[in-house]
């Protein structure tokens, strides 16, 4: 296994997901993808008006995502590569593509996301759309 990607929202799903990731990847010597997802449907392109500046913060909160689980890399001590990024579309269709772009082996996700702001189904897309191999992670998961 060369590279695990993690899908991330920064609800504690993706935190327990995070976490099962960076585990991957430090036992298999891999590189840790983390990408975090504007969801289209939810927030538009960025741009100056009151509502199009809520898609800039939502890419906001998706770098902080992005550095949280470089933290939570440095906490554990481990010798992972983390490569992050932000990006906009449908969830499940921007995860594959990015899948694809880094070479992924396994896409890591939690069960459900925020949900705040959550639409729902999108580790169920991946399971089913996805070529790749993906693991769909629970808060009760060890």
């Amino acid at each position: 296994m060369d590279a695990v990607l993690l899908a991330t929202d920064g609800s504690e799903y993706a935190r327990r997901a995070a976490e099962q990731a960076i585990e991957v990847a430090s036992d298999n010597d891999a590189d840790l993808y983390v990408l975090c997802v504007v969801d289209r449907r939810v927030h538009g392109e960025p741009g100056l008006s009151t509502e199009e500046l809520s898609t800039i913060e939502a890419e906001d909160v998706g770098h902080d995502c992005v550095k949280e689980v470089r933290s939570m890399v440095g906490d554990r001590a481990v010798d992972v590569s983390v490569e992050g990024s932000v990006r906009h579309g449908l969830p499940q269709e921007v995860i594959i593509e990015y899948a694809e772009e880094v070479e992924a082996d396994l896409i890591v996700i939690g069960e459900h996301g925020d949900h705040r702001q959550h639409l729902g189904g999108v580790g169920r897309h991946l399971v089913a759309e996805s070529p790749y191999e993906v693991r769909v992670v629970t808060l009760e998961e060890p």
